[in-house]
């Protein structure tokens, strides 16, 4: 199941805008990207709220809340084109919401059910919901929406969750093929290497979890992981424990806390962790960005959705700031250094003492091996052809 098109009809800054997620042979990961209120959490909290809520009557509250400025509206509000098994679905839906959320769709309500159950949202716990009032009690929206999750920590209770279940996984296969399946073995492998110098298993009564640092017989506590290594595992076993195989995953600033090797690795990590989900990040990381595949990429700009023509001229850190985020990578002291610099160069000063008293002053900031220096001297070079 996964979300192949979406448009938006009309929705706070957004007014018919088309997002196109087609899949490719490449990760079944999309990136969106823009700078702080540029609306990636709007769009993904829009999306999870009406495809978790509109099929069941106990959520349209908080359908009801997300869209209350619109019930006066009768023109259309969202719609979408949902792939499963490789067939194409329509799902439009309206502003009016007398009953609920009125939607005209081409599939089944056994499709309709499976698809609001195989959508998930993911956010900080510091994160605005528009989908909630200002009076409404966020330590109890996981309990009322399963299908959300605020990036919490694993406890011990979880990670023995996820061997137990690896464990049923297995019986559940010796029932079918009169023999035991390999999950647990599986399971207990992947955790071997997760955290870099650490080992994580269960004890052999299988009560508790044990810590350890690699070639050390000493125990550590959960506590003694770092806020990263804490957030890696705890992304790890929500997907295990509690995302169900084939879903639509939304995911917000899911870069967190996580060392920028980490946040590299994550596009193929999350494949890997859930395999045959979809899913759609909102992220200020660089890495992330870099490591989607270029048409995978979706930014967002004074309420338009934009798209790479082609893959950036390199995936260097300072190109994917400047060319996907729109962000300045320089110190705005050490730019200003920079166009003055160029400045002389371009008028014939370069050998100036103001140049020289320039340069000094540039290379508190870099050194002489800088790609600026660098271009200053190749330009130089073709003067003198």
């Amino acid at each position: 199941m996964r979300i192949k098109r979406v448009e938006i009809i009309k929705y706070r800054n957004f007014e018919n805008i088309v997002i196109d997620f087609e899949k490719s042979k490449f990760p079944d990961v999309f990136s969106i990207a823009s700078k702080n209120g540029g609306g990636k959490s709007t769009i993904l909290q829009f999306i999870f709220i009406v495809l978790y809520c509109f099929n069941d009557s106990e959520r349209y509250i908080y359908i009801d809340k997300i869209l209350d400025e619109y019930k006066d509206e009768d023109e259309g509000l969202i719609k979408f084109i949902i792939e499963n098994n490789k067939k194409s679905y329509y799902l439009n839906m309206n502003f009016n919401l007398i009953y609920g959320l009125p939607y005209d769709t081409n599939m089944s309500e056994e499709l309709l059910e499976r698809l609001s159950d195989s959508v998930y949202l993911a956010v900080p716990n510091a994160q605005p919901l528009h989908f909630l009032s200002e009076t409404d009690d966020r330590s109890k929206l996981e309990e009322l929406l399963p299908n959300f999750s605020t990036y919490d920590f694993p406890t011990e209770k979880d990670i023995l969750k996820s061997f137990d279940n690896a464990k049923e996984e297995d019986f559940e296969e010796m029932r079918v093929n009169d023999r035991y399946g390999t999950n647990y073995i599986q399971f207990k492998e992947s955790l071997k290497d997760f955290i870099d110098g650490k080992e994580i298993g269960e004890s052999r009564d299988g009560k508790r979890i044990v810590f350890r640092v690699q070639g050390k017989n000493k125990e550590l506590l959960l506590e003694d992981l770092s806020h990263g290594e804490m957030r890696k595992l705890g992304i790890y076993i929500w997907l295990r424990n509690r995302v169900k195989k084939d879903s639509i995953i939304l995911m917000d600033e899911v870069d967190i806390a996580l060392h920028p090797s980490w946040q590299y690795e994550l596009v193929d990590n999350l494949v890997k962790w859930s395999k045959g989900s979809q899913f759609i990040l909102a992220t200020h990381s660089p890495q992330i960005l870099s490591s989607t595949y270029y048409k995978n990429l979706i930014i967002l700009k004074d309420g338009e959705v934009k798209r790479l023509n082609q893959a950036p001229l390199d995936r260097d850190i300072n190109i994917i700031l400047s060319s996907i985020m729109d962000s300045n990578y320089l110190p705005e002291r050490l730019k200003e250094l920079h166009k003055n610099y160029t400045i002389l160069f371009e008028s014939g000063q370069i050998d100036s003492k103001e140049a020289e008293v320039l340069k000094l002053e540039i290379l508190e900031y870099e050194s002489e091996n800088s790609s600026f220096f660098q271009g200053i001297a190749f330009d130089r070079e073709l003067q003198d052809i």
